[in-house]
């Protein structure tokens, strides 16, 4: 299964010309402590800080997902409790970046585990003051998915990263996966958050995401929450972060085919069927997700049917013998 979900990661990357920062399955380590010291490196280059070697482990949940990186959370609230393991090639990865990828996008799966204890448990991208700037994480407390953003509190103008709640009315009981996903335009300051193949664009009344901000390093950390009694296991699967143009997530993408400057598609937002107004023909179809997943569709002349689309904010690719365009479209 995490074959097929490599090869389909490499197809995107071509078709939608994300560019892969970093990337982990685990599949390649063995079983057992990720490294031998907490002040060394460990298996694929993972470094820790926080607790012992013996909380963070490479382990098999089930078949399906094969390795996955397991962490075990501390069972108070001092500074031993918490848990962070990154690798250290982020921040070389972004500045050595094609040209024109401005939005660094993460997807990856947690493992909701033992959902003890108050915990946050997911991804975080910093910046090079170690202050978070995107992320994505499970509160054991909630059972919630929570975001992590950056903000400007416009009435003070005050900045701070923020803990964002209310992403989803689902709740994620012990022993779950899900999959999720973030997005952070550095060039327009826009945030998204997807669980489970639904995606939302952060949007807070008195709030702006702040922009022109420098992603450094990408950790999968588990902090404590107030309150924190107990310990916590969890883990993260298929970890995947990206650089995706900005051009891609709002307008049209021309090659060689002939620029037609009355191109739109409607109704956007759209419920059931969107429409193509062209006077391109255009034979093949793909949708993307804010994650990069690909999602197949067949054109009906000018007519797509996304009616069984989760409600989000996606990609639509149109292809013809000269070219691609692009657009963004929400389905609500």
């Amino acid at each position: 299964m995490k074959k097929t979900l490599l090869l389909s990661s490499v197809l995107l990357a071509s078709l939608m010309n994300a560019q892969v920062l970093e990337s982990d399955t685990y599949d390649s380590y063995p079983v057992g402590n990720v490294s031998t010291a907490m002040t060394a490196p460990g298996v694929g280059g993972i470094n820790l800080f926080g607790g012992s070697v013996t909380d963070y482990q490479i382990v098999k949940v089930d078949a399906a997902h094969g390795n996955s990186l397991q962490l075990i959370g501390g069972a108070g609230v001092t500074a031993g409790d918490v848990r962070y393991a990154f690798k250290t090639t982020l921040g070389a990865a972004w500045i050595e970046r094609d040209a024109g990828n401005e939005i660094i996008t993460g997807s990856l799966e947690i493992y909701t585990g033992t959902a003890t204890g108050a915990h946050r448990f997911g991804s975080v991208i910093y910046d090079n003051t170690g202050i978070g700037i995107v992320g994505i994480m499970y509160n054991s407390s909630t059972k919630a998915i929570n975001g992590l953003a950056r903000l400007t509190n416009n009435s003070t103008a005050t900045v701070n990263t923020y803990a964002i709640s209310g992403l989803s009315a689902t709740v994620f009981p012990a022993n779950t996966w899900v999959k999720v996903g973030y997005s952070y335009d550095t060039v327009n300051g826009v945030i998204t958050f997807t669980i489970n193949g639904t995606t939302s664009t952060l949007n807070i009344s008195g709030y702006t995401v702040v922009a022109g901000l420098t992603p450094d390093e990408h950790d999968i950390n588990m902090p404590y929450l107030q309150g924190n009694t107990d310990t916590m296991t969890a883990s993260v699967d298929n970890v995947t972060i990206s650089a995706v143009k900005t051009t891609q997530l709002g307008t049209r993408n021309v090659g060689a085919v002939e620029v037609d400057s009355d191109f739109k598609i409607y109704p956007n937002p759209v419920t059931d069927v969107l429409l193509i107004d062209s006077k391109l023909k255009f034979k093949n179809a793909q949708i993307f997700d804010m994650t990069g997943k690909v999602i197949n569709k067949k054109l009906d002349g000018n007519k797509l049917n996304v009616k069984d689309l989760p409600k989000g904010i996606y990609i639509l690719k149109l292809e013809n013998d000269g070219g691609v365009v692009t657009k963004k479209f929400i389905k609500k």
